[in-house]
Formats: structure tokens, sequence, C-alpha cells
């Protein structure tokens, strides 16, 4: 559909707008935007309306919607125009100005030139077309009542039509065959084999291996039909899989050096296996990028997630390996974690892609780069993550994993059609790599054993590593508490089969809790944040705030922060409130609550994302930039590495953070000096004792294998 707006006529095929000799185009968010606007002319459009019909999400941050509606007002402004054509109601919403006006005929003069290497990676055809004839404004005052009725009458044959198709095609009604898979182990190196990825010719396979005790990682390759099988190294580096270049016999690996903060996308070439080719770099990348990433088939262009800003999520960009250029494919959603796991189809034409926001079920799009459609053609059940899907061959469809059932998703023509099949014996893929549509392999989830790990010394030239509890079922959060015995450490952990809390204390360790949440036994513990007086731990459970008492070993939920959005918390000096800090529309706003009144104060605004306490009981806010002290309000300019960090903690006058990768750094406070060191795990947490002793909760890859399996329908 093609439109007149103004001065400008909108090529909706193209993503461009015209004018003379003017010519913008548009971002595939610009795209869906305008389109919104114009199916509802000089009408008020509320920001929670563009939520649900552009971006498709329950929420997105309100940076996300001011930086694309300030975007499209910009690309509309026109040099003759002097009146905008898409206008701010103040806390209303938005309004296009004019009445837009459908072009009959799509056709548009143009330059001959190639207009537009982009977002979308489009560039403009060679071709003559003719000029564009307006028809009547899309309003008629003369037909108003007879558009009045036919509408009318189309609504209802539209709700008939939908009405008896629901009942035909009712999810309630879908029946979940169950299948009996063979299950065969493929990779036999020692240590933990993640992560499978099949060349786009089935012919070989390429996987990430991991040694347990040190989580070095190396990359494998193995040719299916004889099982020959070599490793690819790059020298200084630790090197994962990412993918195979699409169509082609090159594997990408992501190379990084922890120890040197460098991290390197490099392309090896594999066409003369056994004989390993050249690597090239492709492009540098961030040591938190975490995603996936993929090299199109003339090499021309990869594709990869990235986050820019944590708090909006992650967005899906191309880079153009000649140009040296960035373009956004996917704009970040707002959420965490937004778009993960890109896979390009056997065509390239489309894109697939997981959309996940934290806390709620993933969902899986494919972008088409010709239409600039997306569809939704899975949404999961659980509140899980998953990378568990890929392409059927010649772009049929995808398979998606969500536990032990595996949806398989067709197209047929303009028809999405689902099938879904209950695996048993039951399994629990992360990843999949899709083999034929009766055969995939798969690594399997929960791939790290935790561990808390006691650090002396750590900034100095010899530290001291001392493992406490450790466990291949569980993950760990450590707080240290006081009882009636003394100084003690409460724990999370699953190994009695549910998260629970754990005591250690003069050598023993113990089952503290025994739990039930609900009524079940499946649930999440997390986030313990002990009393300044050591006799009590907040803690989460699932997403509800409750407090443990040390003495009374008794647990007390509080019922006034149920179904609110409780980002963070800390315990007030006194032991008697919790501050927390509380996501509110598009704000994060500070909150104090008093557990003997059951009152709730709302606190100096401070725009802080996160809440820290020493082991005095001292609170800190951490803003974008600075380490606010709540009493005082004394501050101090974090480091720009800092302002990066994932966890934080604070005692004396040290503030401690790391990269939740491998580096621990600690700012002093006094002299603002910087000391940083490379740690041989992963540290998920930690906190920091009087004596400056540090709590690590630690990371370590299992010992696993990829699992082939293959069934018949």
């Amino acid at each position: 559909m093609n439109y007149q707006i103004g001065p400008w006529q909108f090529i909706s095929n193209r993503c461009v707008i015209t004018s003379n000799h003017l010519e913008r185009e548009l971002d595939p968010l610009l795209v869906k935007l305008l389109l919104h606007f114009i199916d509802k002319p000089q009408q008020i459009v509320s920001r929670q309306e563009l939520i649900e019909s552009v971006w498709q999400q329950s929420f997105v941050d309100d940076n996300a919607i001011n930086r694309a509606i300030s975007e499209l007002r910009k690309q509309l402004a026109h040099p003759i125009e002097k009146a905008p054509l898409l206008k701010t109601h103040y806390r209303k919403g938005y309004s296009l100005t004019v009445i837009p006006e459908r072009l009959t005929q799509a056709n548009v003069s143009k330059e001959s030139t190639n207009i537009f290497p982009d977002s979308t990676g489009i560039s403009a055809k060679n071709e003559e077309v003719a000029t564009a004839t307006i028809s009547q404004p899309v309003q008629r005052k003369n037909s108003k009542k007879f558009l009045i009725y036919s509408l009318f009458v189309i609504i209802c044959l539209c709700f008939l039509i939908w009405f008896g198709l629901f009942f035909i095609n009712a999810p309630s009604s879908e029946k979940i065959k169950q299948i009996t898979v063979n299950k065969v182990a493929s990779t036999w190196n020692i240590g933990s084999e993640v992560h499978p990825e099949m060349s786009s010719d089935k012919q070989y396979l390429a996987y990430t291996n991991v040694e347990p005790e040190n989580d070095v990682m190396h990359a494998f390759v193995k040719r299916l039909s004889d099982q020959r099988e070599v490793e690819i190294t790059y020298p200084g580096f630790q090197v994962s899989i990412l993918s195979w270049q699409l169509n082609q016999r090159s594997v990408l690996l992501q190379a990084t050096n922890l120890k040197q903060q460098k991290c390197e996308m490099v392309l090896v070439d594999l066409s003369q296996f056994p004989v390993i080719g050249e690597a090239t770099l492709i492009k540098k990348c961030d040591l938190r990028y975490t995603g996936y990433a993929q090299v199109d088939e003339s090499g021309e262009h990869i594709y990869y997630t990235e986050y820019k800003n944590e708090h909006e999520g992650s967005g899906l960009y191309k880079y153009d390996l000649e140009l040296k250029k960035e373009f956004i494919v996917i704009p970040p959603p707002g959420v965490m974690y937004g778009v993960i796991m890109p896979r390009l189809s056997h065509s390239g034409s489309k894109i697939a892609y997981v959309l996940s926001q934290k806390g709620k079920p993933f969902s899986v799009f494919s972008y088409n780069f010709e239409t600039h459609e997306t569809k939704r053609l899975f949404k999961a059940k659980k509140s899980i993550i998953s990378f568990a899907f890929d392409w059927l061959a010649d772009d049929k469809g995808v398979i998606v994993f969500e536990g032990s059932e595996l949806s398989t998703i067709v197209f047929d023509k303009n028809n999405i059609i689902k099938r879904t099949l209950t695996v048993t014996p039951a399994i629990s893929p992360y990843y999949i790599a899709v083999q034929s549509a009766n055969s995939l392999f798969y690594s399997a989830n929960k791939t790290q054993a935790f561990s808390l790990i006691k650090a002396t010394n750590l900034f100095n030239d010899a530290p001291e590593y001392e493992a406490l509890y450790k466990s291949d079922e569980d993950d760990y959060i450590i707080a240290e508490v006081i009882n009636e015995k003394g100084p003690a450490h409460i724990f999370v952990s699953e190994r009695s089969g549910s998260s629970q809390l754990w005591l250690s204390q003069n050598g023993l360790t113990k089952q503290l809790s025994n739990f039930t949440y609900e009524g079940k036994s499946n649930f999440a513990i997390g986030g313990l944040r002990v009393s300044s007086k050591q006799d009590r731990v907040l803690l989460r459970v699932n997403s509800d705030i409750a407090f443990f008492d040390v003495m009374a070993n008794k647990l007390y939920t509080i019922a006034e922060f149920e179904g609110r959005k409780i980002l963070n918390y800390v315990w007030s000096k006194d032991n008697e409130s919790i501050i927390y800090l509380e996501r509110s529309g598009s704000e994060n706003l500070f909150g104090q609550f008093n557990l003997l009144t059951r009152d709730t104060t709302i606190l100096e605004d401070i725009k802080a994302n996160k809440l820290i306490s020493g082991a005095d009981g001292t609170n800190y806010a951490i803003t974008n930039n600075q380490l606010i002290k709540l009493s005082n309000k004394q501050n101090w300019e974090l480091p720009k590495d800092a302002r990066q960090a994932q966890i934080f903690a604070i005692n004396g006058n040290y503030l401690y953070y790391s990269d939740a990768i491998s580096r621990v750094a600690r700012l002093n406070l006094e002299d603002k000096t910087v000391q940083d060191v490379h740690v041989d795990f992963k540290p998920i947490a930690f906190f920091i004792s009087d004596n400056n002793h540090i709590f690590f909760t630690a990371s370590k890859y299992k010992d696993m294998q990829i699992i082939q399996i293959s069934w018949n329908d």
C-alpha cells in the first residue's frame, strides 16, 4: 500500500518516503509506527496502544518510545512544510495531523543509483516507474452512512468467521502426541560439550568443549560420515562455536582472552576438511556479548545481537564487513533480555530469533528481509529462557523445544501449522541443531555446577581460594549471619530436591528450611540480604519478597509487596524497615517499608539502578555514574568500567564490582584508585565479610555430551 502523507509519498514495500527529489528510507520500526498512525488519521494514539500494537510487548521503556517518535518526526520533517506532521499531545499520546490519501498505483519516479545500504540491507532496483495518481480521500463525506453500514456488516461477518474457526481449531482441542526417541551420544571428549551447530549441507557438526576444572573453551568440528574430528585454535585466545556461515563450509568462532579483556569474532575456512584453512577476523566484540552471530552466504554481512544499554535489552544488528558499518535490523525492545539467538533461514531471505522478556515466557519470531514482515512463530508456556530452536530445510518452518515438548511449526502458503510432540524419555535441550525433520542434536539445560568460594587477600600478590560448598544440582547465594552459636553462613541450595536455605557452622552443614511455596516444592530462592545485626535475611521467593528470622527459624512473607515490581532491596540500619527500589511506570522509585507499623514512605527521588549495603548496615544507591550514600547524600564518581559492572558490594572504604565474567575490581573511595584481578571462575554474586574475605557464588561447567535424537512419526 502507498499513501500521500502531506508533501510525502510513502512507498511501503520499499520503506521509503519521497517528495520531488527528496527520498528518505525508514527502518522497520518506523515503518510499523507510520502504518499504525495511517490507520488512525487525526486520532490521538496513546503510548500504551503503541506498546501493544507496534512493539507487541507488555512493557517498553519510555526512552525507546521517545527515540522512535522523535526519529519518525525528524524523517517526516519537510523543507516546505512548517507544521509538524506528527503531533505530541501532552500526557495523551500522538497523532498524525493530516489525513493520508491512498495511491491507486505504487508509482514513484526515482534515481537510477543504488539508494540505500540501511538497517534492512535492501538496495533499490534500477527500474523505471510511472507517476502516481491519487484517489479520493479515504473518508468521503457524501458516503459516510454507507460506509458505517458496510463496516458493521463486515465486522459481523468477520466475527462469525472467527467464531467458527475458533471452535474448529481451538487450541484446547489440540492433542499432544507422545513419541519415544532414540538417544545416541555423539561426542566423547572430557569436559562439557555444548552448543551443537550443523553445517548447511548437514555433513558437519561443530560444538564447544569446556574443560570442567578451569573453564577453558575449545572448538571442535566433526565430519558425520566417518566421525573424523579436528580442533580449531586461534593463538592467544580461547575459542567457542557461534555458527556456520550460511551455505558455506566456514565456521564462525568467538575468541576471547579474559585476562586481556579481548573479544573477537573469527571466521575459519574448513572447505578442505580436515585441513584447517585461513582464520579471518570479522569484527571485535563486547566481552559481555553472550548471544549468537552468523555470517551470510556472500560473506558481506554478519548478523548478531548485542546490548547497547542493559535496561533496553538486546537488539538485532547487521554489520557491513566492507563498509565497517553497523545497522539496526530489530531495535532493542526496551525489556530484558530482548532479541537473542538469531538464525538465518537456508535461503537467506528470513531470520528467526528468540524474544525473551525477563520473568515471562519466550517467543520465537521470524523477520522477512523482502517484505519487512515480522511473525510470531511460537510462544512458550513457562517463564524460562531457551535457545533450543532451528530452521527446517528449505525454509519450510522451525523446530522449537520447551522442556520435553517438541513443536514443529510449518509454513503452508500464508498459514502457520503447529504440531507438538512430548518426547520420552524426558529431555531438556538448551541448544539444538536440526539434521532432518526427524533427527537433531542437542545439548542439555543446566550445564553448570555452582559452588561457594572464599577468597583471601584477593588483591595481593598471592591470593588464596578455598572451595566451601559444592553441588552439581544447585545455585548458591550466600550470607553471613549470627545465631546463638555464633557466626554462620546461610546459603541457598537445591541439593535436597527443592530450593532451600542451608546453614554451615563450626564445620557442619545442615538444611535449615523445609519450605513449600503456594503448595509447590518447585520454586526459586535468591537475593539474600542480611540485616546489620545479622539475625534476619531478606530474600526473594519466586517474585515475592520475604524475610527469614534466624533465631526463630521462620519465614515471614510481606503481603504488601505482592504483585509489585520490586527490583532491589536492603535492610535499614535499625533492622526495622526495608528500603527498596521499585519499578513504577518508566521510573525507579525509592520507598521505605516499616515492618512494625506496616507504613510505606516514598523517599527522595534518586535515579538509581541498584541498592547495596555495607557490613555495618550503611546503605548506598548506584546510579548510571555515581555511588551515593543514602544517609547524607555523599557521592563518588564511578570509574567507566564500574558503570558496566553487573554485581556490586561495599565494605569500609572500598566499592567492589565485577563484570560477572572473570574480572573483579575495587575502588578506593578515599584516593579514587582502582585495583583489579582476574579469577578462574565466573562470579555470579559475592559478599564481603567484616575481615575483607570475599565469598563468591561461582559457576563451572559440568561434564556432559552432545546427544543425537531421532524418532518416527
